[in-house]
């Protein structure tokens, strides 16, 4: 039989919870990266999946370290987020990362080893439990934050060391999983991104249907060339009859997704009319001109629907494969973007159609297109994977660290 679930206050079962300090205040400034040196972490260290942010790391001397010894980490303790939005994140210290120290806006969590897991209080601080506890007790505060009191009084789940090594061995096992995962989509995103360069250039040429290498040289055109190309409109804010009809109505915003797949607004007939929109072909490609999305690319898969004025809209014509057109546009958007002078970028129909780039023929064309399209697919079942995973483990944590479900150990 399962002893009854107990919990106990952080502060009963760690060492030391302090926080630390911004080194420029004594006299100390930040310093290059060297060998000779002390890591320092903050809040932009910290995540929910209790890795650190090691690129964000900034760096002090050791003089400045040893000055700042009450907050200096060693091997397996635990740094929270207690300031500001990202409150709750955190992550385990590993040896790897020492000397190290921190500034205010963290805690540094040292737990007693006998009485607490080091991994498992790394996971019970990710659980739900416990975040909904800092969510609570930080909404308490003008500016979301936690007092060192706050930290201590934190309440957990706390089975005996030995089923905190078990629940961690679970836990740790998805993780695993997750972080290969993880891999395995970043380097099929590299491999993509190689594929389109040697691709989209002619550097790499596919084979024909009899098995031949293509051949020939890539001929430039415009984009305006290529593609049937318009952009949309805004209907009378003033008029309701103008809305909720039943024509999809694609924002700008929508275009941080590559596939646009739904809309946040619909509009009438009337309203298509009072803006002087055009109805989009599904397969269109969709480029934003300016706003907040400038230079995002996306493929429109719904019928009958049309585009607001920061759109420009693209109909790819007989002899241009639209599949093709988008993975290139994607890159030469970019491309565009880095010569728009100003503030918030901007582009215009006009800089857009005007843009010169080299195409194959179509049979060749629809090639490329077919091996990206294959490449992102393997990405997206990755993508679906790893979101699975994270599912499980979030169900896992749900009841293993709130005692809901007991696993065995060993007598």
């Amino acid at each position: 039989m399962m002893p009854n679930v107990t919990t106990e206050k952080l502060k009963n079962l760690t060492s030391l919870i302090t926080k630390g300090s911004t080194p420029t205040t004594y006299g100390h400034e930040f310093v290059e990266e060297s060998d000779s040196e002390a890591s320092f972490f903050g809040a932009y260290n910290c995540t929910y999946e209790g890795e650190p942010k090691l690129d964000k790391r900034k760096w002090i001397t050791l003089a400045a370290n040893k000055m700042l010894a009450r907050s200096q980490l060693s091997d397996k303790d635990t740094v929270l987020c207690i300031v500001g939005n990202t409150i709750g994140s955190s992550f385990m210290v590993k040896s790897d990362i020492l000397p190290a120290n921190i500034n205010q806006n963290v805690a540094l969590i040292r737990p007693i080893q006998e009485k607490i897991y080091p991994l498992y209080l790394r996971h019970i601080i990710q659980s739900p439990f416990l975040q909904h506890q800092i969510v609570q007790e930080a909404s308490t505060q003008a500016q979301p934050s936690l007092s060192l009191k706050q930290v201590g009084d934190l309440n957990i789940f706390y089975p005996a060391i030995n089923e905190q090594q078990k629940i961690a061995k679970i836990l740790s096992t998805w993780d695993k999983a997750i972080s290969m995962t993880d891999r395995l989509i970043e380097n099929s995103t590299q491999q993509k991104k190689a594929l389109m360069q040697q691709l989209l250039t002619g550097k790499k040429r596919l084979l024909d249907d009899e098995g031949n290498r293509f051949e020939g040289e890539w001929e430039e055109v415009s984009i305006g060339s290529t593609s049937k190309c318009f952009s949309g409109g805004t209907p009378s804010r003033t008029k309701d009859e103008y809305y909720n009809g039943n024509i999809p109505w694609i924002t700008s915003g929508k275009l941080n997704d590559r596939y646009v797949d739904s809309v946040n607004e619909y509009i009438t007939e009337l309203g298509l009319q009072n803006s002087s929109a055009k109805i989009v072909k599904n397969g269109s490609i969709l480029v934003a001109m300016y706003g907040a999305t400038a230079g995002k690319v996306a493929l429109n898969t719904l019928d009958g629907a049309t585009v607001n004025q920061a759109i420009l809209a693209l109909e790819p014509k007989e002899k241009s494969h639209n599949l093709f057109l988008f993975y290139l546009l994607e890159v030469e958007m970019l491309k565009a973007l880095l010569l728009v002078q100003g503030g918030q970028p901007n582009l215009s129909a006009t800089i857009i159609k005007a843009i010169k780039i080299k195409v194959p023929t179509y049979i060749e064309q629809q090639k490329i297109a077919i091996v990206l399209t294959n490449a992102d697919k393997e990405i997206e079942l990755l993508e679906q994977q790893l979101a699975d995973l994270q599912q499980e483990k979030k169900a896992l944590m749900q009841v293993l660290l709130t005692g809901k479900k007991r696993v065995v150990v060993d007598a």
